[in-house]
């Protein structure tokens, strides 16, 4: 598969992934569903592009670690602080009620949306999983070191907000 082609089959996953969740939207009336989404797509098109790619297997790993990591860290946090038990986000009840009659496929083509950003982020991960030569090591250890930095100040700053 050339990098095109995995272009499309992760955003055509993303729309089916996101027509799911705009089901979800549809049945629970929570648009907030879409953010839990996004961020675990992101982390879903990472590892099947790290499994799928052809390129060099210790970088494909680490975007499958890394990104999904952190991928699945903030959905848990969305679902958990965000959806689970919650109202449904202030942003998308006025978007409901402006929308009025016309708010489900509106909602959908957000959705949709959503979907083509997901597949847009995720390009960073295709490239790197496409990538066939071996990555230096200095630049592994600064590449681990700033994604520690930056999702553990993530969740630090999550955690903070919560309280």
């Amino acid at each position: 598969m050339t990098g095109l082609d995995f272009f499309f089959a992760g955003w055509a996953a993303a729309a089916l992934l996101m027509l799911v969740a705009w089901l979800v939207q549809w049945r629970t009336r929570d648009a907030g569903v879409v953010d839990f989404t996004w961020a675990a797509g992101l982390g879903l098109l990472a590892i099947g592009y790290a499994w799928l790619a052809d390129g060099e297997p210790l970088r494909r790993i680490l975007v499958a670690a890394m990104a999904g990591g952190w991928s699945f860290r903030l959905a848990a946090y969305i679902l958990r602080n965000r959806v689970i038990g919650k109202p449904e986000d202030g942003r998308y009840q006025r978007l409901r009620a402006h929308w009025r009659e016309h708010a489900q496929l509106k909602f959908f083509g957000f959705f949709q949306a959503q979907a083509l950003l997901t597949a847009v982020f995720a390009l960073p991960f295709l490239i790197v999983a496409l990538t066939p030569e071996r990555l230096p090591l200095p630049a592994l250890v600064a590449a681990v070191s700033i994604w520690l930095l930056a999702v553990g100040g993530e969740a630090l700053a999550d955690r903070q907000l919560a309280t």
